[in-house]
């Protein structure tokens, strides 16, 4: 009996064993249906559909799955081309792997102001499902393909990622991603991020670094970056900061922003920055500020110039209403051509760019460290970049004072050529640029300017000056300014100086003063005033003798009569030099010349002729002028008369030759010897009745 139930025992143990290895069997035949099956119902169960994919492989240690598709076919949010699971019987059973490893996958995500979307993973970011979350074993991903809509445009980050867990939270990282924006006519270039993202239920945390995408050997680290983003709030702040040096042969604006390779932008020098951006709302803004080191901008329609200094910056994507902007502090602005037209500024006032539509206001001030902070100018900017048209206009008031504000001391160009400056100058320019060319146009107005130049002294310069181009500077027509006063070795008050300047350069069309009872007129002839060989012509017409006579204050000496003609004055080391010029009498008149100093020293010889000058009647004057205006002249004077109480009008023709310096003339009455110590009898007259 016993044996009867033994066998029935051992007959039905193998048959169990009989059934469950034709079960084993067929479930092992089976294995690769019932793994798809088990894995679709897992996934579903958290709400991740549609999925589709093969089981390619299974075994005891891993199963291999391919052609993974997750979400639309024809629009898939994710995809995998192969994917292995590495696990062992015991964490198999217990619902767990023991590694993944993908060879190729992409994937999308949308950042909006809905916030981050990753399709039909979404559940897997909220944590949701009925069957909770999954636990994520070590995954690695050979090559990752991740396309990122924003409101900015889409991007695409390729390269490897590891994901770890890391108690409740995941850790992916790379080594190394390449970030590219996408679209025919990209804006930025692309850019290399390495880094890790840290994934907890509802928080996430970045940090990493991005550089230049030129190979191993050329990456330039472009932003050190670290950031947070909350999933429920659909809220996320970044934080970033950097350091860049531009050079022509190395980092260009054109290397790191393609878009702005048309403007030509050569910059060199080195610049760093903090920069923050906030996602709340869809809107993304972006808050920073740069340190300049010496940046050189060149090439430019304003010329080469330099910067160093700081700026802040703001921006909001996807809020139409709200400008980018730039706000500028203490910039100082150095120019870089030679010679250098303008001393050092500095420069603040915010700058905004609202659709396309640049503006800027700044105010423009002195560097210079015996006037600095003293305002230059107020700049009005406006540039549309869609029309590629722009104009700039500059205003300003300003106060001379001497040794202070000056003009060489803002445009040192003009150093040495006027010094002392004094009283107001107010003007205001214009440039506007297009693809037709660069138009520029403004004009001056001085009140009560005053100066000390090697040529002369002026006070009292007033009028307006209009100019229809600036670079090079070209008046609108003859401009007309008036003096007060003028002195270039004879003193000239309330006068007028008319000039122009033209594509030659300056030019005095006519500067006049009244003087003596007649008109003195100075013109220039040739070369540009401005130039070293200048040369003028100065017209003297219709000067009365006695008016003139009584402003030098000559001892003993009066005249009668009017005097005219022209007089060339060639400016040679700043000083104006008298050439030849040829002075004579309008009409006939008397000279009168009494001083006991000249009858004292008078000897025989001389005599006859003093005695001729105590009342000489000339009928015919004429005289030569040359010399240094401010310094040593000779004055050429031939008389021919007669004195009515000498020897009965007997008629005389005398020369007389007066050296001296004719500023001490005008102001002393004195040439410094006897005026005619060097008369001398003409051959031809008669020395006797």
């Amino acid at each position: 009996m016993l044996k009867t139930r033994g066998r029935r025992t051992a007959l039905a143990a193998t048959v169990l064993l009989l059934v469950a290895a034709v079960v084993a069997v067929w479930a092992w035949q089976q294995r690769r249906g019932l793994a798809e099956q088990v894995i679709g119902q897992a996934l579903a169960e958290r709400g991740i559909a549609p999925v589709s994919f093969t089981v390619s492989f299974i075994g005891l240690r891993s199963i291999s799955l391919a052609d993974v598709v997750i979400g639309d076919p024809d629009a898939p949010d994710a995809s995998v081309r192969s994917v292995t699971v590495y696990y062992s019987l015991g964490e198999l059973i217990s619902g767990r792997v023991r590694s993944i490893e993908v060879e190729e996958a992409s994937g999308r995500m949308a950042l909006s102001e809905d916030g981050l979307s990753l399709g039909v993973l979404d559940p897997l970011l909220q944590g949701e499902g009925g069957a909770g979350t999954f636990h994520v074993p070590p995954v690695e991903i050979d090559t990752a393909h991740i396309e990122i809509e924003t409101p900015r445009g889409i991007f695409s980050v390729a390269g490897p990622l590891s994901v770890r867990p890391d108690g409740e939270s995941l850790v992916v990282s790379t080594g190394g991603v390449l970030v590219r924006e996408e679209g025919e006519a990209p804006r930025v270039a692309p850019v290399h991020a390495a880094g890790k993202a840290l994934i907890a239920a509802s928080d996430i945390s970045v940090e990493g670094l991005l550089s230049t995408a030129e190979g191993s050997a050329g990456d330039v680290a472009l932003l050190r970056f670290d950031g947070e983003y909350d999933v429920s709030a659909k809220r996320g702040v970044l934080r970033g900061d950097g350091a860049l040096s531009f050079e022509r042969d190395g980092i260009t604006v054109a290397r790191l922003a393609p878009a702005l390779a048309p403007y030509y932008i050569d910059l060199t020098g080195g610049v760093s920055y903090r920069v923050e951006a906030i996602f709340d709302s869809g809107i993304l803004a972006v808050e920073g500020e740069a340190e300049l080191q010496n940046v050189a901008l060149r090439q430019t329609a304003a010329g080469d110039g330099r910067a160093s200094g700081s700026v802040t910056f703001s921006a909001a994507f996807g809020d139409s209403t709200t400008p980018y902007r730039v706000d500028i502090a203490g910039l100082r602005i150095e120019d870089l051509a030679q010679p250098v037209r303008f001393a050092p500024v500095s420069l603040e006032g915010p700058v905004t760019m609202t659709g396309g539509r640049i503006e800027g206001k700044l105010v423009v001030r002195s560097a210079v460290p015996s006037i600095r902070g003293s305002r230059l100018a107020n700049i009005n900017a406006k540039f549309d970049l869609a029309k590629g048209e722009g104009q700039v206009s500059a205003a300003g008031d300003l106060s001379f004072a001497p040794g202070r504000l000056e003009p060489h001391t803002v445009l040192p160009m003009l150093g040495g050529t006027v010094l002392q400056v004094s009283g107001g100058l107010s003007y205001s320019a214009e440039a506007k640029f297009s693809g037709t060319g660069l138009a520029t146009s403004g004009s001056a107005t001085l009140r009560d300017v005053g100066f000390v130049s090697s040529a002369a002294t002026l006070h009292g310069i007033d009028g307006k000056v209009v100019f229809s181009r600036l670079v090079p500077p070209l008046t609108k027509g003859v401009q007309t300014l008036t003096v007060r006063e003028i002195e270039a070795g004879v003193p000239l008050d309330n006068g007028t100086i008319s000039f122009e300047a033209d594509r030659d350069g300056v030019k005095l069309v006519n500067a006049n003063w009244p003087f003596a009872g007649g008109k003195l007129t100075l013109t220039s002839s040739g070369a540009p005033v401005l130039d070293e060989n200048a040369v003028f012509l100065l017209t003297v017409e219709k000067v009365d003798l006695g008016r003139l006579l009584a402003i030098t204050e000559v001892p003993g000496l009066r005249a009668t009569g009017h005097i005219g003609g022209r007089i060339p004055v060639m400016i040679r080391d700043g000083d104006p030099i008298f050439v030849d010029g040829a002075l004579t009498a309008l009409e006939e008149g008397v000279i009168v010349y009494r001083s006991e100093a000249i009858d004292a020293a008078q000897t025989e010889q001389t005599k006859l002729l003093t005695d001729a000058m105590r009342n000489f009647h000339y009928t015919e004057l004429s005289g030569g002028l040359s010399g240094n205006a401010n310094g040593a002249l000779v004055l050429r004077l031939s008389l021919r008369g007669s004195n009515p109480d000498l020897y009965e009008g007997y008629p005389f023709a005398i020369n007389v030759n007066v050296e001296g310096s004719l500023a001490d003339l005008f102001r002393h009455g004195t040439v410094g010897l006897r005026p005619l110590e060097l008369i001398r009898q003409h051959p031809d007259a008669a020395t006797r009745p």
